[in-house]
């Protein structure tokens, strides 16, 4: 039978196709990526997919390796990258096609992991003006992971290698940054940072799928927070026109007025009202509920107005933010997340040289009406507080709620978004990671279990147990102990946080792991903006424990307790340069985004240290006197003669004072109760 031209043409064509099905061209992960920086070792493991039974061969600095895809089209060779250079090299992959990846360099690799204070950009630390402009390092670079929540564990993830420079550094993590830094210069060796971190997220979060099957307890939290997740589209579908139906029902419309009345240039300010923010409203003298405006000028100082955001805080009430008389965003009852900070994204050219000023229109339809936390506009680096002096001017009022109005209002629900489910993050951002060969892990997180101190430890030695099988090694694991935080106490209280710090440190039971105290280094906000010393306080741990230098890697640590003669004696490990009284300042900033000093109050006067407490068989804890003798510190009391348990350093935000010799601050504890 003759075939047609047509039928020629179309089995040609199928032919065509079936090929290219077959012939997969090999692909690289984001990982492997121009400027990427593979690790110094004997076993280096490239990676990547292709055609199942595909050839693939690897060249790197000379070194090179063959194998076969399997028949899921994954492939994987080791490198022995162990005697050649730092390069730059170029990573050459072959398979039915070729691929070149430049500029690749061999040295030392970290991971970065945590919540939001390992996130904080290098533009908004302290240290950020002097260092940004000088931070051309071609041989420190970082691969930031894009923040992706998956149900399953993926295989590969978003982001790309950027080299360190003045017009790239602000998008390092700082505290990885500055352990980088510290670790490139020392080593003499490229240092890549491999960034995975996502604020507010808990431990729970980036727990492997294997911790969940032997721990009852941690199921049933990720199956009530998927559930939440499920269920968010549903109430916020149905919660959208009961809203609307309750304020037409009670009459608590929104008819807002022309915004230029309120928010315009030159707007005449005569009859506004003088007010403190943070406050309610009601404190104020300003109504419950309805329309007020709140306007305030602000000053930048010199230098860069991009990257910028304006954060109203916890405001669950819906409000406009326009700056300079231009409308930038709205919180709305479509929008509207509940019980969310909000923070605005600020557009180039929002903000202008010199002053500025912010015009924010809250309206609220319930009660209790509120500005309640923390204002303030964030540029670069800077943190510019705008606590303190506002002016109000009520737009319009409404009457009290009636009890009927105020059962029937429909609740907001609360989205926690898909990557909240325990176990997400995980799978969307570490699985990805683990085929890459790496040398440790620094580790700063802690904030978003604070209220659960009793449970963190066991999450914490999952989530490092998890991390290392999945890896195949017990590599060095080097973590933050939470900083001080929160207003100081008079009283020696009991402290959450002083109880996470604790269970923070029993990470230190693991083989391979060490902890960076920074008891010194925080302030009432939550997000210090010092972030230098905490680089390179890790640092000092991955030079003296990994790489065998020889550094002071830890302030005192508690060893023992000796009670005689109605004196507790403690000694400590870690003593290098023998134990020190660091001088206190009569006043202290508590907060970096306000200079206002605040006298620091001494619960000690008599003694040279601060900061430790007893308490009796009775459980009573008193402020005690204490003092350095030769390689102990003597407390004492004479409210308790018979003193059974020391704390140092336990409360929130603890006014203490023990170092050693290399200015390490020594570690909070508790001990003998």
């Amino acid at each position: 039978m003759k075939m047609t031209r047509s039928l020629r043409s179309l089995l040609a064509a199928s032919l065509g196709l079936g090929l290219a099905l077959a012939r997969a061209d090999v692909a690289l992960p984001a990982l492997l990526s121009n400027h990427a920086v593979l690790q110094k070792s004997d076993h280096t493991r490239v990676w990547g997919k292709a055609a199942a039974g595909e050839e693939v061969t690897v060249t790197l600095g000379g070194v090179r390796a063959q194998t076969v895809a399997g028949s899921d089209g994954k492939w994987q060779v080791s490198l022995d990258l162990s005697r050649i250079g730092a390069g730059p090299f170029e990573l050459i992959v072959a398979g039915a096609n070729r691929l070149v990846v430049t500029d690749v360099l061999v040295g030392e690799i970290w991971v970065c992991s945590g919540q939001s204070n390992m996130a904080f950009g290098l533009a908004r630390a302290a240290e950020a003006a002097a260092e940004i402009p000088q931070s051309a390092n071609p041989q420190l670079r970082q691969f930031r992971v894009a923040n992706v929540g998956t149900a399953s564990p993926a295989d590969d993830c978003k982001g790309a290698w950027i080299s360190a420079r003045p017009d790239a550094a602000q998008e390092f993590t700082a505290v990885g940054y500055f352990f980088g830094k510290r670790l490139q210069q020392k080593l003499e060796q490229p240092v890549g940072l491999i960034l995975a971190a996502w604020a507010g997220t808990s431990a729970l979060s980036w727990l492997p799928p294997a911790a969940f099957a032997g721990a009852p307890e941690w199921q049933s939290k990720q199956a009530s927070v998927q559930q939440r997740v499920d269920d968010y589209p549903v109430l916020k579908e149905k919660y959208l026109p009961a809203y609307r139906e309750w304020e037409r029902q009670y009459q608590r419309m929104d008819h807002p007025l022309d915004p230029d009345l309120y928010a315009a240039p030159g707007v005449r300010l005569d009859d506004w009202k003088k007010v403190t923010l943070p406050n309610t409203l009601k404190a104020e003298g300003l109504p419950d509920a309805g329309a007020v405006w709140f306007r305030k000028n602000f000053t930048l100082p010199p230098g860069r107005r991009d990257n910028a955001m304006f954060q109203l805080g916890a405001v669950r009430d819906f409000n406009v933010l326009y700056l300079n008389g231009k409308r930038i965003d709205a919180t709305t009852v479509e929008s509207m997340k509940g019980g969310f900070d909000v923070r605005y994204t600020l557009p180039k050219g929002a903000l202008v040289a010199g002053e500025n000023t912010a015009a924010v229109r809250l309206f609220t339809p319930s009660e209790k009406a509120a500005l309640p936390s923390t204002l303030f506009v964030g540029v670069g680096s800077a943190r510019l507080s705008l606590n303190g002096p506002w002016l109000a001017k009520v737009e319009f009022e409404f009457p009290a709620l009636t009890d009927a109005a105020r059962k029937a209002l429909p609740t907001i629900p609360p989205n926690p978004g898909t990557h909240s489910v325990p176990g997400r993050i995980f799978n969307g951002m570490i699985h990805p990671l683990m085929a890459a060969t790496i040398k440790g892990v620094i580790w700063y997180q802690g904030e978003q279990d604070s209220g659960q101190p009793a449970t963190y430890w066991k999450m914490f030695e999952a989530l490092i147990r998890g991390w290392r099988a999945g890896w195949g090694c017990e590599f060095p694991f080097y973590s933050c102990q939470l900083p001080n935080y929160g207003a100081k106490t008079d009283k020696p209280e009991n402290s959450l946080w002083a109880q996470l710090r604790e269970a923070q440190a029993q990470a230190l039971t693991l083989p391979h792991t060490g902890q960076a105290v920074l008891i010194d280094l925080g302030e009432e906000d939550v997000h210090p903006i010092y972030k230098k010393e905490v680089g390179e306080r890790l640092a000092r741990l991955a030079l003296a424990r990994t790489y065998q230098q020889t550094v002071v890697d830890s302030g005192p640590r508690f060893k023992a307790l000796h009670i005689a003669e109605g004196k507790a004696r403690l000694t400590f490990t870690h003593a290098d340069g023998g134990l020190v009284a660091k001088p206190l300042p009569a006043h202290y900033q508590p907060t970096s985004m306000s200079p206002a000093l605040k006298p620091l109050v001494r619960h000690s006067p008599d003694g040279e240290l601060e900061g430790f407490a007893l308490c009796g068989a009775d459980k009573k804890w008193v402020w005690a006197t204490a003092k350095i003798e030769g390689e102990a510190v003597v407390v004492w009391s004479p409210s308790v003669p018979q003193p059974v348990a020391v704390r140092y350093a336990w409360a929130n935000n603890p006014t203490c004072n023990l170092y050693n010799g290399a200015g390490l601050p020594a570690a909070p504890f508790q001990s003998g109760n």
